[in-house]
């Protein structure tokens, strides 16, 4: 039974607010039901793809990698466009339709359309439209018919009013889903209608419609559970939360309820809810067995950059006749200005892997050298640096990090061309490399610095360079890499309950009175690494507290339940990610609103 049914509709907390399944404990629930495969569907992005792809991998369980996505609906009687924003009343935020990477083009399919969603159509949501489905389709299974989506916006219009032209629409919507998804090179249909069966009654309604629909137009159906939360136990804290994301409180009458069902289910249970319908269940397995993506975490994605290098012949000059002597700021700054960094696009560069290396390399050891003699004067240079120095150098190179140092190099010198202070730190500091070139003032000869703390030959990881940029002149440092580089985006960040917070969140849904909430804010204190589990072990009057007030017992139990579950997104102060080719083709992009 375990190998028949798999979930394909299911969220996790980077569905935002909305969903409550943490990826670690998700991933160890599957295993327990005795399921060996499982999909990610949250909504309208991907942000969890990565975390889910490698904790399924690891535990030995298939992941499945999708989205549930928001699609611009039809506007009297045209194709929604996701780039009009404009209110029409019927789900401004886009119908649900659940997409699945079939192979690897499908992921890369889902790279673009998740991307374009944010950067193009995002309203209310990140928005795909019939357009972009239809250009990005192949490689992805679609699956469509719960309340969210399009069919089933059609089916309860019909099922409300009896008028068969809402039946006719339903229709044609499974009609265009099926000619967009068509079929693999297998002859297997790419698109499914989606059944599901957790106590709602307008879906229920529409269900046999569904069915209906398959048999009319051969069309095969799948089943899925639509999973919020873990198990049945977890509802309450899942209906908090999605009072902490619309603000509401749990005692308001009007308000949104989730099903209890909407939870991880076992196998057994869900073939006992489609009984009359098995093929729906077995189809899971089907879809779960085409699905393969395959996600490389493990290459060396070495950063590279082509070096143009001018001549000047005035550093000939350089001490003679009124100029600054050789190994002066000046003289360092000049010979620095010879090279410039030029951004490497794969779509129309022709220099070899090899050249490029060689470039960098080259140019790293002609700035570096020019460096020793800034550090330490002509005459000042030992050979204690010279080794150093060679030593690191041959390590960079064998390792591909010449051009990384490079770029830190060129952003770092452009920060302080426009008066903005920067400085490395961290095990950065510890390379001669990195002092030469002005990146760091300590000489790590002098104060014994170690160049294994920032990249040992043996091991594979790639080392960070930390820098300090003052926080005024940062963005601008920032915009500078974009303009320069072309294909930058800032890093995305996801802000968590944290102890306190998970409290304030918590007490305001449940309505307790603000100084109640403070008063345990206080006695959980604000230590870092602080948990609620630590503080109601340590505070014996939080402990008392706990104890004897039922209504804090319950605000501390739920905020506990919730404690460290992303609560938002964000974008990283500093941290970017640069490419030789559109990002979109690499990794999803999100837009900060």
């Amino acid at each position: 039974m375990a190998a028949t049914f798999v979930h394909l509709h299911l969220h996790s907390e980077y569905s935002l607010l909305d969903g409550g399944n943490r990826v670690g404990p998700l991933i160890a629930r599957i295993k327990e039901l005795g399921m060996d495969a499982v999909a990610l569907t949250d909504h309208g992005n991907l942000f969890g793809a990565a975390e889910f792809y490698t904790k399924a991998k690891e535990a030995g369980i298939k992941p499945i990698l999708g989205i549930e996505a928001y699609v611009a609906p039809d506007v009297g009687g045209a194709p929604g466009d996701r780039r009009v924003k404009e209110a029409h009343g019927v789900s401004d935020g886009g119908f649900h339709l659940v997409l699945l990477a079939e192979n690897m083009q499908g992921w890369q399919h889902l790279l673009k359309l998740s991307s374009d969603a944010y950067i193009n159509g995002f309203y209310y949501k990140p928005r795909m439209d019939k357009s972009t489905l239809a250009q990005w389709a192949d490689g992805l299974i679609a699956i469509n018919g719960h309340l969210g989506s399009s069919i089933a916006w059609h089916l309860t219009q019909f099922a409300r009013t009896g008028n068969p032209s809402h039946y006719e629409n339903a229709k044609a919507e499974a009609q265009w889903h099926a000619q967009t998804f068509g079929t693999n090179e297998n002859g297997e249909p790419r698109f499914y209608l989606e059944l599901q069966r957790h106590g709602v009654e307008e879906q229920e309604r529409i269900n046999p419609h569904i069915i209906q629909i398959a048999k009319e137009l051969d069309l095969p159906l799948v089943a899925d559970n639509d999973a919020h939360f873990l198990t049945a136990e977890d509802h309450d804290a899942h209906d908090t939360l999605i009072c902490v994301s619309m603000g509401k409180l749990k005692s308001d009458e009007d308000r949104l309820r989730y099903p209890k069902q909407l939870y991880v289910k076992s196998p057994q249970q869900m073939a006992g809810l489609f009984e009359d319908v098995p093929e729906a269940i077995e189809n899971t397995r089907k879809i779960a067995d085409r699905c393969n993506v395959e996600l490389d975490f493990d290459s060396n994605h070495a950063p590279v950059v082509r070096i143009v290098r001018t001549t000047d012949p005035q550093l000939e000059r350089y001490g003679q006749g009124g100029l600054p002597a050789v190994g002066s700021t000046e003289w360092f700054k000049a010979f620095c200005a010879q090279y410039e960094l030029l951004p490497f696009d794969e779509s129309k560069d022709t220099d070899s892997a090899g050249q490029l290396k060689t470039q960098c390399d080259q140019a790293l050891r002609e700035l570096t050298e020019a460096g020793l003699i800034w550090r330490y004067g002509e005459d000042g240079i030992t050979e204690d640096h010279r080794q150093r120095l060679e030593r690191e150098l041959g390590i960079l190179s064998a390792k591909d990090i010449s051009a990384y140092f490079l770029i830190v190099w060129n952003f770092v010198n452009e920060a302080r061309r426009r008066g903005i202070p920067a400085n490395a730190r961290g095990s950065g500091v510890g390379t001669m490399v990195g002092y030469v070139l002005g990146l760091s003032n300590a000489c790590p000869v002098k104060f014994g610095l170690l160049f294994e703390r920032f990249t040992d030959p043996d091991r594979s990881e790639y080392p960070d360079i930390d820098i300090d940029i003052c926080q005024d002149g940062r963005q601008q440092i920032i915009e500078y890499v974009r303009q320069k580089y072309g294909y930058v985006a800032q890093i995305i960040t996801f802000g968590t309950m944290k102890a306190r917070a998970a409290i304030r969140d918590v007490g305001r849904v449940l309505d307790m009175p603000l100084s109640e909430v403070d008063r345990i804010s206080k006695l959980i204190g604000d230590e870092l690494g602080m948990t609620l589990e630590k503080a109601l072990a340590r505070e014996p009057d939080l402990k008392a507290l706990y104890d004897s007030d039922a209504k804090v017992k319950a605000v501390y139990d739920t905020a506990q339940r919730l404690e460290g579950i992303a609560r938002h997104s964000g974008v990283h102060a500093a941290g970017a990610v640069i490419a030789t080719q559109p990002l979109d083709n690499i990794i999803p992009l999100a837009v900060s609103k």
